[in-house]
């Protein structure tokens, strides 16, 4: 069989391909980490996370709850398909499970009762949406339902939250019924909202 000579025209085109892609790769470099959502328990940092992740959704498709979802391309082409965190169908139970089938370490273990270890994020009152703000003493359901004592009431029995014992597991977003209550101001944020890491330091509460 007769050698194959690539011609002039196959090599320019198989150069502009090599050079593409490693301009895309070095563009892309600053991108990864960028993506301000709630991952997993036990994630690792946003940056280390995407290194690993090769986006199976097994930890997806393994959570009991079904808070796991797929990332759509609105986080970037980057991160589309990698796991994110969403209460509307649950709260995480931190059974460990979206662990045990991570094929890369992208997820580690964490203590729930330990939140400096790993947690989700933290827990944030909305008191223009939360009911106990807007008419005192007509909800505080989020308080009883807190797993892990990270609520409680203030003097004027409006629902307070101790960031120290806060693991963002969700309760308190899945419980709320200020979504419902006020659905006609068309928005889809409840009384309460987990916040990543960064967005929480931000808006400043303590790092």
């Amino acid at each position: 069989m007769a050698a194959h000579n690539p011609s002039r025209r196959e090599f320019v085109i198989g150069g502009c391909a090599l050079a593409c892609g490693v301009a895309f790769g070095i563009g892309a470099k600053p991108l990864v980490g960028q993506a301000d959502v709630l991952r997993p328990p036990g994630a690792l940092g946003e940056s280390d996370f995407m290194a690993r992740c090769i986006k199976c959704e097994r930890c997806i498709s393994v959570c009991p709850t079904d808070i796991l979802q797929p990332m759509g391309i609105e986080g970037g082409i980057l991160q589309a398909r990698t796991p994110l965190v969403s209460f509307d169908a649950g709260c995480c139970t931190f059974c460990d499970k979206c662990r045990e089938v991570c094929p890369t370490a992208a997820i580690g273990s964490v203590d729930p009762w330990m939140p400096q270890n790993g947690r989700i994020g933290v827990a944030t009152i909305h008191e223009d949406r939360c009911l106990a703000f807007l008419e005192t003493g007509s909800c505080g359901i989020c308080v009883d339902a807190c797993p892990y004592g990270a609520m409680s009431f203030d003097e004027g029995r409006r629902p307070v939250i101790d960031e120290t014992l806060c693991n963002g597991c969700g309760e308190c977003v899945r419980i709320c019924p200020a979504n419902v209550a006020t659905s006609f101001t068309g928005g889809s944020v409840r009384g309460v909202e987990v916040m990543t890491e960064k967005a929480y330091r931000e808006q400043g509460g303590a790092s």
